[in-house]
This record gives structure tokens, C-alpha cells and sequence, in this order.
């Protein structure tokens, strides 16, 4: 028989033990593999050893080194690579400190003080003002805590210094403050030492707000070539600026103080139109500081017009003036006390008659010429006149019905107890060749129809009012397409008052004989 075969596997060293010795002891495999995972052990602990000498001679851990880079903004290019795992890492070179590079980092140190040696303020100025605000401003001192502010109100004589704020910035908008008042600020700066506040030495400076308007500005009198104007005193101003335009340019003109508030401009062009600006200033250590500017228009030579009889008729006041070189109308305006005006017309006419007013009551009158120059009406010296309003005419008083027949206005009133009961434009007699007599007179007789005739003429009428015996009256005039106006001056009457058809219907229909009629 031949001997059987058997195969004896070495033993594994994991799983049945035997020690180190008997691993040596195994095949060719298993030397190679034991060396192998030798070298693997040696060189691991190599890299570990290294990297740990690495970290050590920089200032930062590895697994730190990206935030720390970021906050001290440390370049890529001084910095060297790790590679631990599958991550990389930034770390500053060993040899290198990290370099800052923001401006917080660049800033020198602030200097430090001590209570015998706080610098003064320095730039305090006014960096804006309003009549009712100022905004300060002033350099800034590094190393102190902040600035104390004190304030007094230079307008009260009794008024003193006080503390008004405490900032850290180096401004302040001061708001609440009186129009046209100076105010003195001190500015301190200030330190803290050993919880004590001390102050270095206040630099002090002298403020105002913007003076108001000039109250009153206007023109007080003219000739053809001077203009005179005045305005109120501004108690809170130390003087005025006074600005003229010729011909399209301004120019600063003339400079007053405080106590002057009137005016003569001399030598000037007639018929040019002049403009004035003035306005009240403020001066402080900062410099002059002007309000608000009022204004005045004028053109040289436009005079207030000369009155031409004017008079009170009727309860009415009639304005009657020259006309005035230069004027393109007139503003006419009246008050009962001189102080409040109310405007009644604006004419280019120079004859202006009022509505009916309270009789025994006195009213002003003034008449302003005005020129208009670019759109703008500019306006002249005013004439001034007064007037008792009263019913009286011609020496006789009138009672509360009457007719009322103006020849410069070409306007018929009819009074009834006291209330227009009707009016209208009329057409009187012929100017110059058959006016119209002014007179005291009264309604004679009635008729309708009626014929009337002249040594000229023949006219058929429906309604005839006669006032001067029976060749001067009132009646219809159905051959006239319009009345009033200048008509009168060369198409005017024979003499009668010209009434449209409708109005001398109404008026034929109620008005009695003996109805007075006054004609002025």
C-alpha cells in the first residue's frame, strides 16, 4: 500500500496566537508582508512627528489656522500649505508675523492726557443758521472723552453763561432759538481720569440766527428822476442791505445801519423801470449774515396823477384826475380809517366814480398809476385824497328818490327810497356842441308816445321824461345799438339823456312827475 498524503496549513497567528517568533519563522509571503506594514507604521509616525514640529513653531493650532488667518487679513502668498487628510489649511510662514493691513490696524495710538495739559478747541464756526436755528461745528481733538457745551442768550443783559449739552461728536444743531438773535457758546473738552471728569480751557465764539423780513418796504415819494422809499426798524437787526437792478443787472447798492430806514435814489433815467431788494443782517464772528429780502418796483417818473376835480356828489365820490406820463392804468383804493385799503378798480380811465356810500362818513382815497414792464405791473407813487360822502349837490340836499345822471361816467342811477330801483349806461348831448346843462332839476310832465323835433331833426320816442321845460328829458333811443362809454364825444344827443328802450320802459312806468333829476 502506499502511504496517503497530508497538507498542514501554518498556523494564523491572529487566530490561534504562537507570538511574534512564529510569524517570523512563516514563508516568504509572510516576511514581505510583515515588512510592509512596518515601513507603514514608521512612516505614519514620520508625518505625525513632523507636522507636530510644524505646528509647533507656528502661532496657530492647525485645525485653527483659517480663522485666525482670516481676522488678521494675512496674504495667501505668506502662507504655507498643510495637507492633513483630504483638507487643506493656510498658516502664516514661521519666520513672518502676520501683517495688518486695515486702517484701524495702521492708526496711531490716541494720545493720552492728563488734566494739566487737555488741548483747546480749535475751527468752532457756524456751519448753518435759520431764524430759528444754528448748526455748529469744530475740529476734532483725538484722546479726549467729549465736549461740554455752554450757551447764553446775549439779547437778555442779566443772561449768563450755562451748560447747554454734553457730546462726543464734534457738532451740534442747536434748534428753538429766537429770529435775530445772538447767542455766545463755549465748547470744553473734556477727560475722565480716575472716574473724575476734567475740562480743558473753553474756546468761545459769538453767533446769531437770521434776522426777519423788513417789515414795510415802499416807496414814499417820486420825481422824474429821484424815487424815495422807507421801512420799518428791525429791532433785531444791526443793519440793511440794499440791492438795485438797472437795466437787467443787480448790484449791491448801498449798506445802512440799523437805525436808518429811509431812503433817496437820485439821478435816474425817467421811464426806466428800477427794482429794489432790502433786506436786515446779522453780524457775528463768523461774519455777515443776511435774512430774507423784500422788494419794490418802480418806474422812474410815474408820478401819482394830479386830481382834476374830483368831488363828493350824491352820496358818491367822483374821481377825476390828469393822466399820469408813463401809466398804462391805475389801481384805485379806498379806507374809512387809513390803515386797512381795500382796492376798488383797476382803469385805465382817469374819471372813477364809487357806489353809493354812508352819508356824513369820511373815506380816503388813493390813486396809484401803474407801468407794465415784462409782465410785471409796476407800481408809481399814489395821489392821495378824502372825501365826506354826502347827498348835498349843487347847494340843495336830495332826498331818497332821485335821478342821477353822471355826464364823465355816461351812467343814469334811478333812487328809489334810498336803493338803486334801476340803472344803466346812457348817451348824453354832444360834446362840446350840445352838452347836456348840470343842474338841479325835476320831472315836468310824462308822455308816450311823443314826438320830438329840432330845428334839425324830428325823433319819435316812446317814453318822454322831460326835466327842463319840454326840450330836455329822458327817453328810449331804439336807433342806438350800444350806449355809455365815449359815444357822447361825437355821436352824441341834442342835448336829452339816451336811455336803451327796456330800461326807459321800467323807469316811465314808475317814476312820477316832480321826481327831482340832478345832471353833474
Amino acid at each position: 500500500m502506499k502511504p496517503s498524503c497530508c497538507v498542514i496549513s501554518p498556523p494564523n497567528p491572529l487566530v490561534r496566537g504562537g507570538g511574534f517568533s512564529r510569524l517570523l519563522s512563516g514563508g516568504f509571503h509572510t516576511k514581505k508582508y510583515i515588512i510592509i506594514g512596518a515601513t507603514l507604521i514608521v512612516s505614519a509616525a514620520l508625518f505625525v512627528t513632523g507636522v507636530l514640529l510644524l505646528t509647533r513653531s507656528v502661532p496657530i493650532a492647525a485645525r485653527d489656522v483659517q480663522g485666525v488667518a482670516a481676522s488678521h487679513s494675512v496674504k495667501e502668498t505668506d502662507m504655507i500649505k498643510i495637507v492633513i487628510g483630504k483638507r487643506d489649511f493656510l498658516a502664516a510662514t514661521a519666520d513672518e508675523a502676520p501683517k495688518a493691513t486695515s486702517d484701524e490696524a495702521q492708526k496711531p495710538s490716541a494720545p493720552t492726557y492728563t488734566k494739566e495739559n487737555i488741548p483747546q478747541v480749535t475751527g468752532l464756526t457756524r456751519l448753518s443758521e435759520k431764524a430759528d436755528s444754528l448748526t455748529i461745528g469744530w475740529d476734532d481733538i483725538d484722546g479726549v472723552k467729549g465736549y461740554r457745551i455752554y450757551r447764553r442768550d446775549d439779547n437778555d443783559p442779566e443772561a449768563d453763561f450755562a451748560l447747554f449739552s454734553v457730546v462726543s461728536r464734534t457738532g451740534l444743531n442747536i434748534r428753538n432759538l429766537s429770529s435775530g438773535c445772538k447767542y455766545s457758546f463755549r465748547v470744553a473738552p473734556f477727560i475722565v481720569e480716575n472716574g473724575t471728569a476734567y475740562e480743558g480751557e473753553a474756546t468761545e465764539v459769538t453767533f446769531g440766527t437770521a434776522p426777519t423780513d423788513v417789515e414795510g418796504f415802499h416807496m414814499t415819494d417820486e420825481t422824474k428822476t429821484t424815487v424815495s422809499m422807507s421801512w420799518e426798524r428791525n429791532d433785531r437787526a444791526d443793519g440793511y442791505l440794499l440791492e438795485r437792478c438797472c437795466k437787467g443787472k443787480w448790484s449791491d447798492y448801498q449798506t445802512f445801519d440799523q437805525d436808518t430806514t429811509e431812503f433817496t435814489d437820485t439821478d435816474l433815467e425817467p421811464g426806466r423801470a428800477y427794482y429794489y431788494r432790502i433786506r436786515a443782517y446779522r453780524e457775528d464772528s463768523t461774519g455777515v449774515m443776511p435774512g430774507a429780502k423784500s422788494a419794490i418796483r418802480t418806474v422812474a417818473g410815474l408820478l401819482g396823477p394830479e386830481d382834476d376835480h374830483s368831488a363828493s356828489k350824491l352820496g358818491r365820490v367822483s374821481l377825476d384826475y390828469k393822466a399820469s406820463k408813463y401809466a398804462d392804468g391805475y389801481l384805485i383804493c379806498y379806507s374809512k380809517d387809513k390803515e386797512e385799503w381795500e382796492q376798488l378798480a383797476d382803469t385805465d380811465k382817469t374819471h372813477y366814480s364809487t357806489s353809493r356810500l354812508e352819508d356824513g362818513e369820511t373815506y380816503w382815497f388813493r390813486i396809484y398809476p401803474y407801468k407794465t414792464v415784462d409782465g410785471h405791473d409796476i407800481v408809481g407813487a399814489y395821489t392821495e385824497m378824502d372825501f365826506v360822502a354826502k347827498k348835498e349837490i349843487y347847494d340843495k340836499k336830495v332826498g331818497d328818490t332821485y335821478v342821477e345822471v353822471s355826464l364823465t361816467d355816461q351812467h343814469m342811477w334811478y333812487i328809489v327810497d334810498g336803493d338803486v330801483y334801476l340803472d344803466s349806461d346812457c348817451v348824453t348831448g354832444n360834446y362840446g356842441t350840445a352838452d347836456t346843462p348840470k343842474g338841479y332839476f325835476s320831472v315836468n310832465s310824462k308822455a308816450s308816445p311823443c314826438t320830438l323835433k329840432g330845428d334839425d331833426y324830428t325823433s319819435y320816442v316812446t317814453y318822454w321824461m322831460p326835466f327842463i321845460g319840454g326840450g330836455w328829458g329822458l327817453h328810449d333811443a331804439d336807433w342806438r345799438s350800444s350806449f355809455g362809454g365815449s359815444i357822447y364825444k361825437g355821436n352824441g344827443s341834442h342835448g336829452c339823456v339816451n336811455l336803451p328802450p327796456s330800461v326807459a320802459k321800467k323807469m316811465y312806468a314808475h317814476i312820477e312827475v316832480g321826481t327831482p333829476v340832478i345832471v353833474y
